[in-house]
């Protein structure tokens, strides 16, 4: 059994991205996992400040009045990361690139090596170029040394999002 923390990085809570987040939680959860979704449009979260305190002091983020703290929280719990966002501009929205931006002080204040996950990736597009959105989450996984369990790129493909759920140990 698994904790996945669904990190929501679309606008439309009942889109097609929405849709691809909603099938892999019943299969996770039909597989005994437990699930917490922060849907990142609805919270307050403010963007890094490069100040790079974080990197000096291993503190964690300077910035502590903002809903950051509940997305860290969420973090240090779940085994399994789940990325959904739409393409925007070729990669993820704007919400979720400021998530994973301020990633990096959790990273930093709790120790890379102890800060590994699985992770996955659900995409929607209104076309069907997905190239520069998984070059960055490729980058991403590299760098944080993160397992990644898969991706299901457009919509209809619930199925697809199911099963990795149903995947999830």
């Amino acid at each position: 059994m698994a904790n996945v923390l669904i990190l929501n990085g679309s606008p439309r809570k009942n889109g097609a991205t929405a849709s691809l987040a909603k099938a892999l939680m019943e299969g996770a959860e039909e597989n005994g996992n437990e699930i917490k979704e922060d849907y990142i449009t609805s919270m307050n979260i403010k963007a890094c400040i490069g100040c790079d305190s974080c990197m000096r002091t291993h503190n964690g983020c300077v910035q502590k009045d903002d809903d950051m703290a509940i997305i860290y929280e969420d973090l240090l719990w779940a085994d399994v990361v789940v990325f959904v966002s739409p393409v925007y501009w070729g990669t993820i929205t704007g919400q979720l690139k400021v998530v994973f931006d301020r990633m990096f002080a959790l990273g930093n204040k709790v120790g890379w090596d102890r800060f590994r996950k699985k992770c996955v990736l659900l995409m929607t597009a209104r076309g069907s170029d997905y190239s520069m959105a998984l070059d960055f989450y490729g980058i991403l996984t590299k760098y944080l040394g993160w397992t990644d369990l898969g991706a299901v790129l457009g919509a209809g493909k619930e199925a697809e999002a199911k099963a990795i759920g149903e995947n999830i140990e």
